[in-house]
This record gives structure tokens, C-alpha cells and sequence, in this order.
């Protein structure tokens, strides 16, 4: 019998992650308008380089990301900075892609995980995919139960980021940004003004024109951003209005490799593995 070859090096890199399926909606549609359309084929090579510039590698923590067609895929050792950093990294893609009226929905776990330039697989990764696939049915980003428990764990910093929706599912609150923004401009933020703009327009024309499913989708991002956002009263609520005009301005992008990293969390522990 032949000896079996095994690659040690792939085989031994299996260890407890967190990480993140992402998917993108609304691309596949993006997609399908390219065919003979110059100008939706820039849409979607913008769209792509956009998810690439917007998250950065970082081997402290061997954040690492892989993306093919509308699928991305996040992952990072299991500590306080790398949890901080997935639910920056969600937030942050969100905040570009909404410019481009494309929701994201995905599912983000902890566990067993190999992730690598050449694979990715694991029992955590089987679980994010089901999280996305069977249970976020609207464009959010659903926190398993292991997520939830080390962001209670961690304390305020960390359970900021999860919004309850329903009795029992929790997700990164992706809104976070647009629902703390105050009119008065301090030094280093982001002027909110003309990316909110943008979404209220895509997501009113989606109230306007789309249909079952599809309409299910924008009608929840309508009650998430309406109550998270628009009462806070320094943005516009959203509503299907068909006359709304999309202005000159601009997207409006955040890289992460441009906002400060944390140095100094309020944690001392580090989640506990479950035996």
C-alpha cells in the first residue's frame, strides 16, 4: 500500500476562528445588467474592487478575507481585537455597498476553521453559511449564540455592536455609524449627510419597483434604518417616493486601513472556547 502524503502544514492550521459568510444582494442582478452594458460592467468591477479595498489583511490577528462572485468570506483568531475587528470590518463593507445599493446578508460565527490563500473550510464556516442561508432572511448580519455570549462576556464595547430583532436572533448593527451622527461637524468624522442621501434614494426607488421577496428585503431595511436612524432626527427617513432624483454627489467610502485601530479595549479576558 502506498504511503499517504500528508501536508502537515494545511492539516495542523485548523484552529478556533471567528468568522463571517457574507453575501452580497443585489449583485447577481448587477451582474446579469453587465452582459451588454458597458457602463453596469464598471458597476460591478467598482463593486468588486470596492470589497477589496475596503477590508485590509491584517496578520496580528490573521484577519483575512476571500471573496468569488457575490460570496465573502471573513475570518480572525479567536481574541477580543480580532471579535472588534469583525464587526468593524461587517460594518464598514456595509457602509460602502449600501452606496452602491447592494445589501449584505450573512451570517457570523465562531469555531473550527482552516482559511488559507488556497482553502477554507471548517465546521465554522458550515455554520456562518447556514446562519446566512436558513435564517437571515432579511439584509443583516446574523451573530450566532457563541457570538452573542463573548460579547456579553466582554462587556459594553462589545454588545454595542449587536442589535436584538425578533425575541432571539441577534446582529451587527451595521447602522451604528448613521444612528450616533450629530449635525455638528468635530474634527476626523465623516460627514454623513450625502451617504445617507444615497441609501434613502436606492432603498425608496426598491419601495417603488420591487416585488415579493425582493420588496420583503428593502421593507426591513426601511424599518431598521426608520427606527434606528431617522429618529434620531438628522436623517432623512426613509420612504418609496418614485420622484426622488439621486444627487451629483459622490459615494462616500471608508477604508479600513484609515480608521485608528484600537489600542486600548475595556476588556481583561478572553472568550471562553466551549469544551
Amino acid at each position: 500500500m502506498a504511503e499517504v502524503q500528508i501536508d502537515l502544514s494545511l492539516v495542523n492550521d485548523y484552529q478556533d476562528k471567528y468568522v463571517a459568510f457574507l453575501d452580497l444582494l443585489g449583485f447577481a442582478a448587477l451582474v446579469d445588467k453587465a452582459g451588454g452594458d458597458v457602463l453596469e460592467r464598471h458597476r460591478v468591477v467598482e463593486a468588486l474592487k470596492l470589497v477589496r479595498d475596503t477590508l485590509t489583511q491584517d496578520p496580528k490577528i490573521d484577519f483575512r478575507f476571500t471573496y468569488f462572485s457575490d460570496c465573502i468570506v471573513l475570518s480572525a483568531v479567536k481574541t477580543p481585537h480580532a471579535l472588534w475587528a469583525m464587526f468593524q470590518a461587517i460594518e464598514l463593507l456595509t457602509f460602502n455597498l449600501l452606496q452602491y445599493d447592494i445589501f449584505v446578508r450573512g451570517g457570523l460565527t465562531s469555531g473550527m476553521l482552516h482559511h488559507s490563500d488556497d482553502f477554507v473550510f471548517g465546521t465554522a464556516m458550515t455554520e456562518a453559511y447556514h446562519l446566512e442561508r436558513d435564517h437571515a432572511d432579511g439584509p443583516l448580519v446574523l451573530a450566532s449564540k457563541t457570538i452573542l455570549k463573548d460579547a456579553t462576556e466582554l462587556g459594553a464595547d462589545f454588545t454595542q455592536w449587536l442589535r436584538q430583532d425578533g425575541s432571539d436572533r441577534f446582529f451587527v448593527d451595521y447602522l451604528m455609524r448613521y444612528a450616533e451622527y450629530k449635525q455638528e461637524r468635530l474634527p476626523g468624522t465623516v460627514v454623513l449627510t450625502y451617504p445617507a442621501a444615497r441609501i434613502a434614494y436606492f432603498v425608496s426607488k426598491r419601495l417603488c419597483n420591487d416585488e415579493e421577496l425582493i420588496l420583503q428585503k428593502a421593507e426591513w431595511f426601511q424599518r431598521y434604518w426608520n427606527s434606528r436612524v431617522a429618529t434620531q432626527g438628522f436623517l432623512p427617513e426613509i420612504v418609496a417616493d418614485a420622484t426622488l432624483e439621486l444627487s451629483d454627489d459622490g459615494p462616500t467610502i471608508i477604508f479600513r486601513r484609515l480608521v485608528a485601530p484600537v489600542i486600548s479595549l475595556n476588556v481583561s479576558k478572553t472568550p471562553r472556547s466551549e469544551a
